[in-house]
Order: structure tokens, then C-alpha cells, then sequence
């Protein structure tokens, strides 16, 4: 085993001056370097978040139908237009598409 009394008593490290005087302000520089870096990472997501959002609440409300409108521009279009009106352009539409399709028929073969 080693002889403990008999070892060498020389300081083989050397401790820099003011070094355990400066320690708390390091440790605490440190410290205040990682919650500022946690801080912007958090602002960071919350932003993202916000943005995604925002940019989703826009894309459905653009791309949905908006009903109430339509409704609302179809009423004083149609509050013109009598029943004749009405039922001669339905019947001249279905009639419409009805000799296109019997073209189509006729015709394609």
C-alpha cells in the first residue's frame, strides 16, 4: 500500500487569484444565460403557435362557404323576378340540358 507520510507535500495545482471571490458572479452569469436562452425558445414556440393559428383561422374562414351572404346577394336578385319568370327559366335550362345530352347521345356514336 501506499505510505501516506511519506508522499510528496507540493501543491501540484495552482488556483488563479480572486478565483472563489469571482465564482458567484460566473455561476450566476450562467444561470441568467440559460433562462434568457429558455425565455427566447419559449417566445419562440408561443410565436410558431400564433402564427399556425392565425394562418389556419384564415385558410377555413376564406375557404368555407359563407352561406349568409349568398343568401343575402340571391334575395334582391330574385325579389324582381315573378313566378312565370322563374318557372320559364328552370324549364328552359332542364330543357337545355336535356337536348345537350340527347346530342351527345345521338351524335357521339
Amino acid at each position: 500500500m501506499f505510505d501516506l507520510e511519506n508522499l510528496d507535500k507540493t501543491e501540484h495545482y495552482k488556483i488563479p487569484e480572486n478565483y472563489f471571490d469571482e465564482l458567484p458572479g460566473r455561476v450566476m452569469q450562467n444561470i441568467k444565460r440559460e433562462q434568457q436562452h429558455k425565455r427566447t425558445v419559449i417566445t419562440s414556440a408561443v410565436a410558431a403557435v400564433a402564427v399556425l393559428a392565425i394562418a389556419l383561422g384564415i385558410f377555413f374562414t376564406v375557404s368555407a362557404p359563407n352561406e349568409g351572404t349568398a343568401v343575402t346577394q340571391v334575395q334582391p336578385a330574385t325579389a324582381s323576378v315573378s313566378e312565370e319568370e322563374a318557372l320559364e327559366t328552370v324549364a328552359a335550362d332542364y330543357y337545355s340540358e336535356e337536348l345537350a345530352m340527347m346530342d351527345y347521345y345521338l351524335y357521339a356514336y
